[in-house]
C-alpha cells in the first residue's frame, strides 16, 4: 500500500458525522502511516486505530474505503474495500485528516455516495451537507444544528469540473429534487415529499424555496418583533406561490408557539397563503395522503386519483420516516 491514501465512500461519511473535536484532533497526531518497513496489513491497522480514535465505533470499521487513481495501485487486502477514481482528481475536495491520511470533502463524498446508498438516503444526504443540520453515526439519534458543508452549486461545479467520476450521474439526477438551507429532517422529508414525481410518489413541484428571508413591509413593521423572517418552505407552481410551514416537536415549545403564530399571522397579512404539515400527518398514511392533497388543491394542481400513486406515496412515507421515533406508522385502505 502506498502512501498517503484516500478514504473515501461511506468510511469518509463516517467521518463526516463523527464527533468533529475528536476527527480535528487527528491533524496533530502521527500515526507513523508512512512509516518504512510495515506491511499492508499493519498500515490498516494503523488507519482503523486513527478512525476509531475519532469516534467511530469498531464494529462499523470491519472494512475502510479507500480510492486510489490508476487500477495498478488497487489494494487487495482484508478489510480494505478499494475504489478507482481514475484521473483529474478533485484536489480542491481532498483534505489531510492526518499524517499520512486524506479524506474526500462533503461534495465529493456526496457524489460518491451515490454508489453506495439507496434513493432516499441518497437524498436526505444531500439536504443535509447543504442544510443546516448533522445527522449523528445512529440516524435515530437526535440531529444538531451545523452550518451548511457544501451547496447544490458547489456539488453542481464540481461535477462539471471533473465528470466522470464514479457517482456523477446519479448525483445529477438527485439534485434536481435537493434543495439548500434545509434546518432539520423533517423539513428534508417535507421537501422531497412535495419535489419527487408522482412515479415516485411525490407531489411533483419542481420550485421550492427552503427557509427564504423575506423583508416585513414597512406597513406591517408593527405587527413583527423583527423587520425580516423566514417561511419555512416556499413553493411555486405555475407562478402560483404556496408557503409550507412545519410543527414538529421543536414548535411544541411554549415560546415557539408564539413566534410561530406571530410570523404566520404576518405572512398571512403578507398575502401568502399557508399550509401547515406536521409530523403526526407523516405518522398516518391516510393523513399524510390528505395533506398532499391539501397542497395540490392550494397550488392548482390536477388531482393524483391513481392508486398506484397512493401505494408509492405510501411507501415513500414510510421510507421517510423509517428513522424518526415514536412514529407508529398507521397504515389504512387507499382512500
Amino acid at each position: 500500500m502506498d502512501t498517503p491514501v484516500l478514504i473515501s465512500h461511506k468510511t469518509a461519511w463516517l467521518v463526516h458525522h463523527a464527533p468533529q473535536n475528536l476527527v480535528q484532533s487527528l491533524a496533530r497526531h502521527d500515526y507513523q502511516i508512512g512509516a518504512q518497513g510495515i506491511s499492508t496489513q499493519q498500515r490498516v491497522a494503523r488507519i482503523r486505530q486513527a478512525l476509531t480514535d475519532c469516534g467511530i465505533p469498531s464494529d462499523m470499521l470491519k472494512t475502510i474505503d479507500i480510492s486510489v487513481v490508476f487500477e495498478f495501485e488497487r489494494i487487495r487486502t482484508k478489510g480494505v474495500i478499494c475504489h478507482m477514481l481514475g484521473q483529474n482528481l478533485p484536489y480542491e475536495h481532498i483534505n489531510e485528516l492526518t499524517p499520512g491520511v486524506f479524506i474526500t470533502d462533503e461534495a465529493f463524498t456526496f457524489v460518491l455516495a451515490a454508489e453506495w446508498m439507496n434513493r432516499i438516503e441518497y437524498l436526505e444526504y444531500g439536504y443535509e451537507v447543504c442544510g443546516d443540520y448533522r445527522m449523528r453515526l445512529n440516524p435515530a439519534d437526535p440531529y444538531t444544528e451545523q452550518p451548511a458543508t457544501t451547496s447544490k452549486d458547489e456539488i453542481i461545479e464540481l461535477l462539471d469540473r471533473h465528470p466522470g467520476k464514479p457517482g456523477a450521474t446519479r448525483a445529477r439526477l438527485a439534485l434536481r429534487h435537493i434543495y439548500d438551507r434545509s434546518a432539520s429532517p423533517m423539513e428534508t422529508a417535507s421537501a422531497i415529499a412535495l419535489s419527487l414525481p408522482t412515479s415516485e410518489g411525490g407531489v411533483g413541484i419542481r420550485g421550492i424555496e427552503l427557509n427564504k428571508p423575506l423583508e416585513i413591509p414597512q406597513r406591517l413593521w408593527h405587527c413583527a418583533k423583527a423587520r425580516t423572517l423566514k417561511i419555512d418552505a416556499l413553493v411555486t407552481y405555475k407562478r402560483r406561490e404556496l408557503g409550507i410551514e412545519y410543527k414538529g416537536g421543536f414548535h411544541d415549545e411554549f415560546e415557539r408557539k408564539g413566534a410561530d403564530a406571530e410570523r404566520e399571522a404576518v405572512l398571512s397579512q403578507m398575502g401568502y397563503r399557508i399550509v401547515t404539515l406536521t409530523s403526526a400527518q407523516f405518522d398516518s398514511q391516510l393523513a399524510f395522503h390528505r395533506a398532499m392533497n391539501n397542497v395540490r388543491e392550494a397550488l392548482g394542481m390536477p388531482r393524483c386519483t391513481d392508486t398506484g400513486h397512493q401505494r408509492e406515496q405510501n411507501e415513500l412515507r414510510k421510507a421517510l420516516i423509517r428513522n424518526w421515533k415514536g412514529m407508529r406508522d398507521e397504515e389504512a385502505p387507499s382512500e
